[in-house]
């Protein structure tokens, strides 16, 4: 569905259908949201010519109307609304007749005495309308000297960011740019016409023209948007000013929640600024995250969701949220943006759809390693009652989540006792029968024990690379769990070697390995009698998980 954007005095307005939403900062500094539905509909967008008017005069509305409300809202006091609408409507009174005198009166004067009536009427009008747009161009960029207008022009600019457009780009549709073109345009057709009659014959000629002006204009700005998108530099300058991150993060706000009301339809409107706007802490929440370096989308939804006690599905819909609950999401924020892992901070965390308590002795499950069971999960339906062996198991995600989804025999091992204790704390959590071993690799297992597939996530971090990580995981993971020796392979080698005694006939080895390793650990598995070998990659294309069968 087709969106629009217009600027504020002191915020946007996103629009789509009759679904609005405005984002606007209060006098206090406060990011504060409303949405609504508006019967001032946008329904002609596919009709070429007609969808130009129609925004037009929509955008108009918008800007005014909010202004009026932002207006009546200065005038508390009956004293005061009497007279702030008198020195609005002295303002009005000075802009119709400036705007005479500046457009018209003064250019007309000018003309004549550059190009005399004797002498051609064509080139005479080429010259007012000259003075009619360099006029205009003086007007705007004396506006730019009042803070309120220029508060406007960076919102305008912030709108451009959001959707998309670059630092150095400008998108030609642009609302202000839009209407600037239309004003420009019309002072160059109705002044090279030179149609003069009745007064009342000249209004209405010239309204014509400005319609005619505005749909016109708007399809000349769709095609250079389509094809030759710097059209909108010619009159950007006048309209756009730098925007500070408040101004983005306010019109980041109302495209969020638009977002979310187009695509849930039972989601709620917010008429009445109670509670905190989700989607203002939300972008809140990324924004933060992101001046901390910490990019990544899916954390600043974890955080929010474990924080509401929803899953990833269901807490978007949440439209606005309480007192407590932005506190509490504020206060992890802050322990994340100082290092603090959201495993640490919440003291679990989710993998392949189940919950698991993890703490400073277990690996935290990686989002990548889902990848390792879901493969395991497909070969497991090759074999009559598969027994499957977990080596390393650490916090016993990879095993659970085999287990949950499946009717095979699991088997799981550890060198660390603290890491099984938590390993069969999260299997009670999520009800699976998992047999638990102490062992490192595969010394704790009777030597005639057999598996249809061993499947292992074991260290691969080069022992001089264990510095080098981030602070979150050199401190909330254990050293045990990362180090895989000088290149990374200690443990690759190792299971590989012992792997085909404890695999029956055409059993399965399972890796996840690190970036780069892939081609290193499907050498090491053909020399100890494995063939079959593939790679699958992960989410970001890196080769994450390698597996073979054995001869």
């Amino acid at each position: 569905m087709d969106k629009f954007a217009f600027p504020l005095p002191n915020g946007v307005m996103f629009a789509s259908g009759e679904k609005r939403v405005v984002s606007f900062v209060t006098e206090s500094g406060q990011k504060r949201l409303k949405s609504f539905a508006e019967k001032n509909k946008i329904l002609y967008f596919h009709f070429p010519f007609a969808r130009g008017l129609q925004i037009f005069f929509c955008g108009i509305f918008s800007i005014f109307t909010t202004f009026f409300q932002f207006f009546c809202e200065k005038s508390k006091k009956k004293s005061d609304f009497f007279k702030n609408w008198i020195i609005f409507g002295a303002v009005l009174i000075f802009s119709v007749l400036f705007s005479a005198l500046v457009f018209g009166f003064a250019p007309a004067r000018l003309g004549i005495l550059i190009v005399p009536l004797s002498c051609h009427a064509i080139l005479r009008n080429f010259v007012i309308s000259l003075f009619k747009i360099v006029f205009f161009v003086l007007t705007l960029l004396t506006l730019r000297c009042l803070p309120p207008f220029v508060e406007f022009l960076r919102f305008n600019r912030a709108i451009d960011l959001v959707l998309g457009g670059k630092k150095k780009d400008c998108l030609p549709t642009n609302f202000l740019n839009f209407v600037v073109f239309v004003f420009i345009l019309d002072f160059l057709v109705v002044t090279l016409v030179g149609v003069n009659f009745s007064i009342i014959f000249n209004f209405f000629f010239h309204l014509a023209i400005f319609l005619l002006c505005i749909s016109a204009g708007y399809e000349i700005l769709l095609l250079a948007e389509r094809w030759w998108g710097k059209l909108g530099f010619v009159t950007a300058w006048l309209v756009y000013a730098k925007p500070s991150t408040t101004h983005v993060e306010t019109a980041s706000i109302a495209f969020t929640e638009l977002n979310l009301l187009l695509s849930q339809k039972e989601r709620q409107f917010m008429e009445d600024e109670k509670g905190h706007s989700f989607s203002v802490v939300y972008n809140e929440v990324k924004n933060r995250l992101a001046s901390a370096g910490i990019t990544d989308k899916s954390e600043a939804d974890w955080l929010i969701a474990t924080v509401l006690n929803k899953n990833r599905a269901e807490f978007k819909l949440v439209s606005s949220i309480s007192d407590k609950q932005e506190q509490d999401i504020m206060r992890a924020t802050n322990r994340r943006v100082k290092g603090e892992s959201l495993d640490n901070i919440f003291g679990f965390t989710e993998f392949y759809g189940l919950t698991f308590d993890v703490n400073k002795k277990v690996l935290t499950p990686r989002m990548e390693t889902e990848i390792l069971v879901e493969q395991v999960l497909k070969a497991e339906k090759n074999f009559k009652n598969p027994k499957i062996l977990d080596l390393g198991t650490g916090s016993g995600c990879i095993a659970i989540s085999i287990a949950k989804n499946c009717d095979a025999e699991v088997c799981a091992v550890d060198v660390s006792k603290v890491a099984l204790l938590t390993a069969e704390a999260n299997a009670k959590k999520n009800d699976v029968k998992i047999e638990f071993l102490h062992s490192n690799l595969f010394e704790g297992l009777k030597r005639k024990r057999k598996f249809d597939i061993i499947v292992s996530n074991p260290p691969y971090i080069k022992s001089d690379d264990i510095k080098k990580l981030d602070k979150n995981v050199r401190e909330c993971d254990p050293l045990l769990a990362l180090d895989g020796g000088e290149d990374g392979l200690d443990f690759y080698r190792q299971i590989s070697e012992k792997a085909p005694s404890k695999l029956t006939s055409g059993g399965m080895l399972f890796y996840e390995v690190g970036k780069g390793q892939a081609s290193a650990v499907r050498k090491i598995m053909r020399e100890n009698g494995f063939e079959e070998i593939k790679t699958i990659k992960d989410y970001n294309k890196i080769e994450r998980v390698v597996y073979g069968r054995i001869r």
